[in-house]
């Protein structure tokens, strides 16, 4: 029998006393190294952390430029979130693993963790990661939001061949930022939130600077 995949959580009581922000938030330093803290990480098993709302999830959540497009695609059925389940996305990434170990102690590391996500999700290209993280979000609003917290990346590409790897990736294609938001129902909470403030969060990647918080 299969072991259950365990993954890294952090208590919501350390985000509580840092200030819970609802939305996106630039404020990487004072959030990030708290909660990767080898002093305060813990791995759960899965199906426990995402109905123990004491946890947070931490989740790299990579954005894949072209250009002046983004990635876009549809979570299909494939996907393990049941709960986002037919919503569009332009975030790739995943769980950190038990298997992971050691993400969080060199640049390097986190790197790989999430290559492997884009690797495991899409057919691309990943040889310009940006492993500065630019942004975190928080989703307070619905059953799933309430038990992850998401990191982003900004991923640039050369060319837009791209394949969905798994059956959760449906569709992937490549669309024009300025017409990603035209129907700003029909995508997760996340990608709304990266869409809305994708100017910052580029310029921000190409800096390789803080920026002041955005909320």
């Amino acid at each position: 029998m299969a072991t259950e995949e365990r993954v890294l959580c952090f208590e919501r009581s350390l985000f509580e006393e840092l200030g819970v922000f609802q939305g996106l938030s630039l404020e990487i330093e004072k959030y990030l190294p708290v909660f990767t803290s080898a002093a305060k990480v813990v791995y759960l098993n899965r199906s426990e952390a995402e109905q123990d709302k004491r946890y947070k999830q931490l989740i790299p959540y990579v954005l894949i430029i072209c250009g002046d497009k983004i990635l876009q695609y549809r979570r299909g059925k494939g996907g393990q979130e049941t709960r986002l389940h037919g919503l569009y996305s332009v975030g790739i990434g995943g769980h950190i693993a038990e298997e992971d170990h050691g993400l969080f102690t060199s640049a390097q590391g986190y790197q790989e963790g999430m290559r492997r996500e884009l690797i495991e999700e899409v057919d691309i290209a990943a040889d310009d990661l940006n492993d500065m993280p630019v942004a975190l979000i928080n989703d307070d609003s619905t059953e799933v939001g309430y038990v992850h917290l998401g990191v982003v990346h900004i991923l640039h590409v050369t060319n837009e061949n791209v394949a969905g790897r798994r059956s959760g990736i449906l569709a992937p294609e490549f669309v024009p930022i300025n017409e990603a938001l035209k129907n700003p129902g029909s995508y997760e909470t996340w990608s709304r939130f990266c869409l809305e403030n994708l100017t910052v969060l580029l310029a921000k990647a190409a800096a390789g600077t803080p920026v002041s918080s955005a909320r």
